[in-house]
């Protein structure tokens, strides 16, 4: 399926009013007009302690960076975006005053609509083989991938999954910080939560859910508001844009769970990497997870690279950090595979290109500036990076070959590179090198560079060196520069 969404035929959506076409200015009219806002219910205060941890976890993990870098009107959030258009929202599941009660969660509002309660989550909970532990929080993560495909055509289904990898991986580091080892599901059965939650008659997607066992939660959950919302009928109609709707049909097969069966969750690195991968003898993993909630509140994404050399061994620490145990369901091992490209490096000797799953040092040309310029899709500013790190898979392993138990669907090795890339984030952070990750990429190109399998994919792209902040993330402009669109 190719070419760009918006340009397919209109699909009727059986939420909205039929409208009889006169091809009139009354006719564009009634087309264009908004339908009158139902009054919002009166705000109430955050009284479910489920919920106060869910949100304040939700603020430090996904929605504020105190680093507040800008660009234009554009300020930072914890995690980066393809585009900065974060094509996810979440839902949580908490007990209140006893009962389980779901609340859609309104991020830029920063609003919870209290959306049901009491037998039917508790039906959709047991239908998911899930739970909300006591004192704590389900986090459900729901992509909305239009929002990004409208702007990146099909590939942006791919983003999609990637950006939410990047949050929901974010979400169960930021329970760890504080104590609480947060568990992220991916392999559950979907349609009753689904149904609860509305999601897909409004195009939306369950990805992921994280358990949160009962911790304190700061005092950012105080800027939050509940209101009820659990009258469907003074909802009123639910209005769906023909564009989104043709777009979300557009996906019917692609956005199936695997039907893997589900897996005991276990804390292990999403990636394995040999360990004499490190000349410098770093530590494995990202560290202390005291100290994670400052490597996420301070995490920037590099808007360009100087091109000047940086240190192999700081490098070689932002990268140990794929190696932090995380606890989720997926299966172990995973037919991801990491590739690093050391190219402009301060220590002699270090620069060549390193499969990190073996350990194999393969010395030999590298890429030059106006390669890897190239095989970024000519984005220019990315063209001084001293090191990229290329996470990829056999082909076959997107065609789901293999067993049954060891399958994973696009979605979860998505997740795979989503949450190892913003651990790369934290690492790079940790070793002030600085760092971007890209979706957009010339494969056979990169391919060729690092002198990977021929039927090897590319999924995702992450680049390192010394930081220039004036330069300009072309992605976060209305046209897809990370595609080489003008």
């Amino acid at each position: 399926m190719q070419g760009n969404l918006i340009t397919q035929k209109a699909v009727p959506v059986a939420c909205a009013p039929e409208r009889e076409s006169s091809g009139d200015a009354a006719d564009l009219w009634a087309r264009v007009a908004l339908p009158a806002a139902s009054p919002e219910p009166p705000a109430e205060p955050v009284a479910a302690p489920g919920l106060r941890l869910a949100l304040s976890l939700l603020e430090e993990g996904v929605l504020t960076s105190r680093a507040n870098r800008s660009c234009g009107s554009y300020v930072a959030r914890a995690v980066p975006s393809a585009g900065a258009v974060y094509p996810y929202e979440f839902a949580v599941l908490a007990v209140e005053n006893g009962v389980p009660t779901a609340f859609r969660i309104d991020a830029d509002r920063r609003t919870c609509a209290r959306s049901a309660a009491g037998a039917p989550v508790t039906a959709a909970l047991d239908a998911s083989a899930l739970d909300v532990p006591d004192g704590g929080a389900l986090v459900v993560t729901l992509t909305r991938p239009w929002l990004s495909m409208r702007k990146y055509g099909d590939r942006g289904y791919l983003y999609t999954q990637l950006d939410a990898g990047h949050a929901a991986g974010n979400l169960v580091l930021a329970a760890a910080g504080r104590g609480a080892a947060g568990a992220l599901r991916l392999r559950f059965p979907r349609e009753s939560l689904s149904g609860l939650l509305e999601a897909g008659e409004n195009c939306r997607e369950i990805h992921s859910a994280v358990l949160v066992p009962a911790a304190p939660a700061d005092e950012s959950w105080t800027r939050w508001t509940v209101h009820d919302d659990t009258d469907r009928e003074r909802r009123g109609p639910t209005w769906r844009s023909w564009l989104e709707s043709t777009c979300w049909d557009s996906l019917t097969g692609w956005s199936a769970p695997s039907g893997a069966p589900a897996l005991k969750v276990a804390p292990a690195p999403l990636a394995h990497l040999s360990a004499d991968r490190r000349p410098d003898g770093g530590d494995s993993g990202l560290g202390d997870p005291s100290q994670w909630p400052e490597l996420i509140g301070t995490r920037v994404s590099s808007k360009a690279f100087t091109g000047e050399p940086v240190s192999a061994a700081a490098v070689w620490q932002a990268v140990s950090a794929l190696s932090t145990p995380l606890e989720t369901d997926l299966p172990d091992p995973s037919p991801l595979s990491a590739t690093l490209v050391l190219r402009s490096t301060t220590e002699p000797g270090q620069d060549a290109v390193y499969r990190l799953r073996t350990g194999e040092r393969r010395p030999g040309r590298l890429p030059s500036t106006d390669e890897v310029a190239r095989a970024c899709m000519q984005q220019r500013a990315l063209a001084g990076a001293a090191a990229v790190l290329l996470l990829h898979v056999p082909r076959t392993s997107l065609a789901g070959a293999g067993s049954a138990a060891d399958a994973e669907n696009l979605r979860e090795l998505a997740f795979r590179c989503g949450a190892l890339g913003q651990l790369l984030y934290l690492g790079a952070n940790r070793a002030a090198v600085g760092v971007t990750a890209i979706g957009g990429f010339d494969t056979p190109l990169w391919r060729t560079l690092a002198g990977l399998p021929e039927d090897d994919e590319i999924l995702y792209a992450l680049l390192l060196g010394c930081p220039d902040d004036s330069g300009i993330k072309f992605d976060r402009l209305a046209t897809a520069h990370a595609q080489n669109e003008r």
